[in-house]
């Protein structure tokens, strides 16, 4: 397995809207997976993913791609993009300029991965087809116990008894900070299929005066702030 301490994440957002979905996967196959692999060929990253947000906001006729790119350092360099081998630099600048059109707006997370299991920790390893992203704002005063939590109690527990959950990981965010950026951790749960997921949150146990004195008591070290469920487009190791 892969030392979490020594792996980042970073996050890109870019939102489209739904009329240029299609043509947009088509070019990241077509063009930019051929430049992300010829990152990792040549040691600059370790993987590269692409995901799609199925929950988007209410009213939101557009779609969220999520990219992820895993590496060893806390910032990485890539090579050009002209190192898309096979393609022209014709034919690569105009898949570039269309698919940049595309987007609406974009914003950039990078975590740190502070733990967890599962093979998309696992060198070469692919994740699973669904992941859950849960934004957390975590009362910086308390960050040492709640990490602590999620790592040595959370993490365990998951691991021997969650037979549905296929992997988990806690990323601590590293370039936002301030009142107006809240979130500053972020959970990763993956499931094998959707079906999985909703399953799961349809079950409704009843909880006892003990865990939910527990439960209360941990919602004031830390808040769920926002969910994501995404989708796996395509993933290269």
């Amino acid at each position: 397995m892969v030392n979490a301490q020594e792996m980042y994440v970073s996050l890109w957002y870019g939102q489209i809207n739904n009329e240029d979905v299609a043509e947009h996967i088509e070019i990241e196959r077509e063009f930019y997976s051929n430049f992300w692999q010829h990152q990792i060929d040549e040691g600059n990253i370790i993987g590269w993913d692409m995901w799609q947000i199925l929950n988007s906001d209410v009213n939101e006729m557009t779609t969220t791609f999520v990219y992820a790119t895993l590496h060893s350092e806390p910032t990485f360099a890539t090579s050009p993009l002209s190192s898309m081998k096979g393609k022209s630099s014709t034919d690569r600048k105009a898949a570039e300029k269309r698919a940049m059109g595309h987007y609406i707006k974009n914003k950039a997370v990078t975590t740190s991965v502070k733990g967890g299991y599962g093979p998309q920790l696992e060198p070469g390893g692919v994740p699973s087809d669904i992941v859950v992203l849960n934004y957390m704002a975590v009362d910086p005063y308390k960050a040492d116990e709640y990490e602590k939590a999620e790592l040595e109690m959370f993490m365990p527990n998951f691991k021997e008894n969650d037979k549905v959950k296929t992997g988990w990981g806690l990323h601590k965010v590293l370039n936002y900070l301030g009142t107006d950026h809240p979130v500053n951790y972020i959970t990763a749960d993956f499931y094998n299929s959707l079906n999985d997921l909703y399953k799961v949150r349809n079950a409704t146990g009843e909880i006892s005066d003990e865990d939910e004195e527990f439960w209360r008591g941990f919602d004031e070290i830390r808040t769920l702030k926002n969910s994501h469920i995404l989708r796996k487009v395509m993933v290269l190791r």
